[in-house]
């Protein structure tokens, strides 16, 4: 963990540039915390961007959450998420500091999350709560799963989860497939019921997840982004990922 006396800070960029001042106040307890949390996570998150403050932010993260409660921690990663997932668009180079404090970063909260994911209180304080359980959701799969199926879930939002793109190597592309109405080539996966504990299968825990907390946004999705394309014109059959992966790289 990089000290924030560092002069290291001057040359990380994030939305305002300011985001060791922003992370200061939130350990120093300067204002309300969930505020605090907030103007973090926008300044560190601002159009799915993602900015370098944010690999030496996460293991100061990561140190403060044992200290908040379990609601706090949940807002913490809900808010979080979005900054986390969008490493996956521009991955840190290996044996640098910045990929280390990332990654410790990322380790010390994975600690902190999977308890979180199974526990029924946890479970029983999200149902209702909208936004915020269907938000925790995403940032515990960019913490503990697939960053980039994190990123493109958040990537998904800006259509509320009723269409996507996709896009074949054939030449064969589409920007708005419809998840509500979906076309006979995408064939939905087969996720399984998730018991409340196992985090081994990506799908089954997060749509487990979602269908507990009574999202009814993304959850009817997940079977659709885990399934798979075939391709209309070729009849190439792929992972659904990788149609949309596909796309958003072309664009």
């Amino acid at each position: 963990m990089i000290s924030l006396e560092s002069p290291i800070w001057k040359e990380l960029s994030s939305a305002g540039n300011d985001a060791d001042r922003l992370l200061r106040d939130l350990i120093e307890s300067r204002g309300e915390l969930r505020e605090a949390i907030g103007i973090l996570a926008e300044d560190l998150s601002h159009q799915l961007t993602y900015y370098s403050a944010t690999a030496y932010v996460l293991p100061h993260l990561a140190a403060l959450c044992p200290s908040l409660s379990k609601r706090d921690k949940v807002y913490l990663i809900a808010q979080m998420g979005a900054a986390i997932a969008a490493e996956a668009v521009e991955p840190l180079e290996p044996d640098t500091e910045a990929y280390r404090e990332f990654h410790e970063g990322l380790a010390g909260l994975r600690r902190e999350v999977m308890p979180l994911l199974t526990d029924p209180e946890v479970h029983t304080q999200l149902r209702g709560e909208g936004e915020l359980g269907t938000m925790f959701s995403l940032g515990a799969l960019a913490v503990v799963g697939d960053r980039k199926h994190a990123y493109d879930l958040w990537y998904l939002s800006g259509s509320t989860w009723e269409e996507g793109p996709a896009a074949c190597e054939c030449g064969w592309d589409d920007e708005t497939i419809s998840f509500t109405e979906p076309p006979k080539f995408l064939k939905p996966a087969q996720v399984g019921q998730w018991d409340g504990q196992s985090l081994e299968n990506e799908a089954v825990w997060l749509h487990g997840l979602l269908s507990l907390l009574d999202d009814e946004m993304i959850a009817p999705v997940i079977p659709l982004v885990y399934g798979f394309g075939v391709c209309p014109k070729c009849g190439r059959r792929e992972p659904y990922w990788a149609w949309m992966d596909r796309f958003v790289e072309d664009c």
